[in-house]
């Protein structure tokens, strides 16, 4: 998100750039040069050295590794950054003092040229189609041809930013005076016959086990695309998703009627007619997700950083709010300042959390938000065991 919203900036400002230079690298993994990688590394360089060179072997033919990283390996995305890092520098993008310099403000030939890379993708913008073919793709094969790479010719184009162009899974383009990056269609495609697939090879399986299986996947999908004009897709997404639940609950009782259908498989939440349900689980829908504007990380701040510990935490209070759906959570976040409380550390989106009644409810505590706090779920349990009361699994809001 960092990417995409750095072209949005790039090209929603007047007088930008409105060439769009989509490129491909082609077998980035496969096809880095050993000898620049290793000479970009300050540390480990002979034992990665030996990783590099250790060759493979397949149907007990061994073959040696003279290029590339093994695909797949824990490292090789690292070591692709390592190997790519300064393209985006290589357009003036940066001043003598290390700080960004808008593309309006450069000089010479890197007026209103920028680069936005992420791993191996990377897309440039120049104010006109010139430009592009006589600066920036000699320079980026110049760059790319010391690190034993080449440009894929076939997958490499030229476009207008009306026309629109696809990056990080995200379709970017002009409509009128606006810039609008929202999900690219055949991800869309992709992820309703993902879901298609998946009902139609778990035609006999408990709806539970349906609703767990499918909820980790709607909630990653939209997650990742919470940050862009999704708002359209997702209803849109839900509304075939809605379909093919109801087929897939209709075809397991054809001699039912379709009130038999609902009274078993739905049931009424809040001010929504029927949700998908089993007990206490129900399907999320996509609409549920509630789409955001993403604050782009200012500057070259790094979480390693110990002197930006607060501003992390700014960040990760922020996104916690984000990720979390219910108001009563919401507000009990906003109340501790994002921290647990028991422990005060820091809750983040992807822990475990739990609600803790202050007074217990055994003793006569009540359910208000006054007696309860949100709070880590092995803080809870280790509470509860300290103090003598002891629960099989704690209750999650």
């Amino acid at each position: 998100m960092d990417a995409i919203t750095a072209i949005h900036t790039n090209l929603s400002q007047r007088r930008c750039s409105e060439w769009i230079w989509d490129a491909d690298i082609t077998g980035c993994f496969s096809n880095i040069a050993h000898e620049p990688l290793l000479q970009r590394l300050p540390v480990f360089t002979t034992l990665i050295r030996r990783w590099l060179k250790a060759g493979c072997v397949e149907l007990g033919q061994f073959t040696e590794t003279e290029e590339g990283t093994p695909q797949g390996g824990v490292l090789s995305p690292l070591l692709s950054n390592i190997a790519l890092d300064g393209m985006e520098r290589l357009f003036g993008c940066e001043n003598s003092q290390g700080n960004l310099v808008p593309p309006r403000k450069r000089k010479g030939l890197n007026h209103k040229v920028s680069l936005v890379r992420y791993a191996d993708d990377f897309v440039a913008s120049a104010p006109s189609r010139e430009v592009i073919e006589s600066y920036i793709i000699p320079t980026i094969k110049d760059f790319l041809g010391s690190r034993g790479l080449e440009i894929n010719e076939v997958k490499t184009k030229t476009v207008h930013v009306t026309e629109g162009f696809n990056f990080l899974g995200f379709t970017i383009r002009r409509f009128k005076k606006k810039l609008i990056a929202y999900p690219q269609k055949e991800k869309v495609l992709g992820h309703i016959d993902a879901i298609r697939l998946y009902l139609k090879t778990h035609m006999q399986a408990p709806t539970g086990q349906v609703i767990r299986d499918l909820n980790p996947k709607i909630r990653g999908w939209t997650n990742y695309y919470r940050f862009s004009a999704a708002k359209s897709t997702f209803s849109k997404v839900q509304y075939h998703t809605y379909w093919m639940l109801w087929a897939w609950a209709k075809r397991r009782h054809p001699k039912k009627s379709a009130k038999w259908v609902v009274k078993r498989y739905y049931r009424k939440v809040e001010e929504r007619d029927a949700v998908f349900s089993a007990g206490n689980a129900q399907i999320l829908w996509h609409g549920n997700t509630q789409v955001t504007r993403y604050t782009k990380v200012a500057g070259k701040s790094s979480p390693m950083d110990p002197d930006l510990l607060e501003y992390w935490s700014k960040r990760e209070r922020r996104r916690t709010a984000r990720m979390t759906f219910q108001n009563q959570r919401r507000a009990l976040l906003k109340k501790q300042e994002g921290k647990c409380g028991l422990c005060k550390q820091t809750l983040y989106a992807d822990d475990l959390m739990d609600n803790h009644h202050i007074n217990p409810r055994h003793v006569g505590g009540e359910h208000t938000m006054g007696n309860r706090i949100l709070v880590h779920r092995w803080c809870h349990h280790g509470h509860h065991q300290r103090h003598g009361y002891k629960v099989a699994e704690a209750r999650a809001v």
